[in-house]
């Protein structure tokens, strides 16, 4: 399975949605958006910024503490790019892919045209993943504008739920949110 998309801050939608694909898929690629163009990074109130690493790192973190192996985060400046070019130059026949995409906004459409670039006898498959937290689902944009004066408190309900009562984690996640560059 392959998991595109910008994932910051990461938050436990985010996890919840590669824990559902790491049950349906042998391997996932989550690729997290590293933009180069500062127009496309996404920034706090203040102006504070997550670097991809980041996100990975947290990621990561969530993966082992939950014991989920089959994951690899990996990040690239253009996530959609990454996902055309490896149906181009890593798939072949026999192979199925799924490409998981979170059900808010357009991520779906992004990605109508990826089964043209596969390979002749690829199965490929776009899986929407419903959002966590129902009819108020969780926000990354909601999260961002928190973290300029970020507390514990606040972070802990976006924490995976299976990780909340780690204090490793909570900690590092905190650690990490609450000093970013600008």
């Amino acid at each position: 399975a392959l998991v595109p998309g910008s994932f910051k801050p990461p938050h436990k939608g985010h996890f919840e949605m590669f824990k559902y694909y790491a049950n349906k898929a042998d391997r996932v690629i989550v690729v997290i958006s590293d933009p180069q163009n500062p127009k496309s990074i996404r920034t706090t109130p203040e102006g504070k910024y997550i670097p991809a690493k980041t996100a990975k790192e947290i990621f990561e973190l969530y993966a082992v503490n939950d014991n989920i192996r089959n994951i690899t985060f990996v990040t690239d400046p253009a996530p959609v790019k990454f996902v055309y070019d490896y149906f181009a130059e890593r798939t072949q026949p026999g192979d199925k892919i799924i490409l998981g995409v979170g059900g808010k906004g357009e991520d779906a459409a992004r990605y109508k045209n990826a089964a043209k670039y596969a390979p002749e006898g690829v199965q490929f498959d776009i899986d929407v993943f419903p959002t966590v937290g129902g009819d108020s689902p969780i926000s990354a944009s909601d999260i961002r504008n928190k973290l300029d004066a970020l507390t514990v408190e606040d972070l802990l309900p976006y924490i995976p739920d299976s990780l909340q009562n780690n204090e490793h984690v909570v900690n590092a996640v905190y650690n990490a949110l609450t000093n970013l560059p600008e």
